[in-house]
């Protein structure tokens, strides 16, 4: 594994033991778009900057004519982290700004300073959103492997291995199998919240069977997709405190309903993670009962995760995930946006703890809950994520909760046009390799 190096001063200077260190990490998460040995030394050979400074701001870096297709529409550049004196795309350090995208430098010093965010962007200063809107990371080795192509007079297709398809983690949170008092209360008040009183008051009063698995599994066959289905690993009940009643699922994992449910899924292909309670972002204990438990239902290890309410922090979340014996976690998302968290469309493995780290890239509840979209304007949402992935040969993960087929939600159809969307542009699922 490749380490960044990465350390600062109060002057805002970059002290990195090894230049290379920060070429090395880059390119080991960018492999996708520079896969082969051929495609790593061309890069590598780049005249970039070895700029160290920086002021903790944010710039958009124009590039040239013949690089101009790489910068999003009606965008001035890549939108990178300020380095010192330069604002010029030769001048600039690439390497160092793409490795503190993909580490969340700035949103690391603010957890440093003020605390984690738990996934709300609305917490972080407002310059940094343009940050989260493309997948700038994969449009900085784009725009790499061009200048080469452009210095060395060879049409980029001949110079370099093929961008790739996208890849799209399909993913199933499963907070509830019944319509609780708590999935009551929480979405009747983002009803109200988007100004829908009716709806709230319908959706308090209502009944619902949330046991939505077959029709997703039906869905899913019919485009040839399989997904990651995430479970509580508790076991709900009554006798919990109020906190837990709350903010946890409230189902059994070991009820025989659901234990065979579990099994049918993964024995049809689908992948079992865990989604641990509420309070489990810096408890390795707990995480590792409710892991034990779904690997008990299950008969086998597991080793994906998700947190419940993407509660995360960078300094403490995936260590624990670690010592909890998980290996994936696919945390790394907002609650209240839809975009690119760290900048970045791909896997990669956190140094610090060895977890590796799948982006959340599109949520349900960013074009119902936390937006108040009609269909044209959530298809639009849609299509631009899966635009961006497409463009830049990117990876990440979208939830889309199983309770939200039911019709006290309706949020299927969305997820229909998602799965439409991406086998039109050939976008495949991990399970599918």
């Amino acid at each position: 594994m490749v380490k960044y190096f990465l350390m600062v001063n109060q002057r805002k200077t970059l002290n990195i033991k090894k230049l290379d260190n920060n070429i090395d990490y880059v390119l080991s998460v960018t492999h996708r778009l520079a896969p082969k040995s051929g495609d790593v030394k061309k890069l590598r050979s780049l005249p970039i900057s070895k700029q160290l400074d920086f002021n903790g701001g944010w710039t958009w870096i124009p590039l040239p004519g013949w690089a101009a297709d790489i910068v999003p529409k009606d965008k001035k550049g890549l939108f990178v982290p300020t380095q010192s004196g330069t604002s010029d795309w030769k001048g600039y350090n690439w390497w160092l700004g793409a490795a503190m995208l993909i580490n969340s430098f700035a949103e690391r010093q603010y957890e440093n300073e003020n605390g984690s965010i738990h996934s709300y962007s609305f917490r972080l200063d407002s310059k940094m959103i343009p940050a989260f809107e493309y997948a700038w990371t994969n449009r900085i080795i784009l725009f790499l492997r061009r200048w080469w192509s452009h210095e060395n007079h060879i049409p980029e297709e001949k110079a370099f291995s093929p961008v790739p398809k996208a890849v799209i983690h399909l993913t199933h949170d499963v907070d509830a199998v019944s319509k609780t008092l708590a999935i009551r209360i929480k979405q009747a008040a983002f009803s109200l919240y988007n100004k829908r009183p009716r709806a709230a008051i319908k959706f308090l009063l209502s009944n619902g069977n949330y046991w939505q698995f077959n029709k997703i599994i039906s869905l899913e066959e019919r485009y040839g997709y399989r997904s990651l289905w995430n479970f509580y690993g508790a076991r709900g009940g009554f006798f919990r405190s109020l906190k837990e009643h709350i903010f946890d699922p409230a189902y059994d994992i070991y009820s025989t309903e659901l234990k065979d449910q579990i099994c049918l899924l993964s024995k049809n292909g689908n992948k079992i993670g865990l989604h641990p309670r509420f309070d489990t972002w810096q408890d390795a204990n707990k995480m590792i009962l409710e892991k034990e438990n779904i690997e008990k239902v299950l008969g086998q290890k597991i080793y994906t995760v998700r947190q419940h309410w993407l509660r995360f922090s960078f300094d403490k979340t995936w260590k624990t995930q670690k010592k909890a014996g998980l290996a994936h976690d696919y945390t790394l998302g907002f609650n209240d946006r839809y975009g690119f968290r760290n900048s970045t469309a791909l896997t990669f493995t956190d140094s610090a703890s060895g977890i590796r780290v799948t982006p959340l890239v599109l949520m349900d509840s960013h074009l119902f809950d936390y937006s108040n979209k009609n269909q044209i304007e959530r298809f639009k949402v849609i299509d631009s994520i899966l635009d961006e992935l497409e463009i830049t040969g990117g990876e990440g993960s979208v939830i889309w909760h199983q309770r939200v087929f039911h019709s006290d939600y309706g949020w299927g159809d969305d997820y229909e046009y998602l799965l439409d969307g991406m086998k039109k542009r050939q976008i495949t699922t991990p399970e599918m390799a």
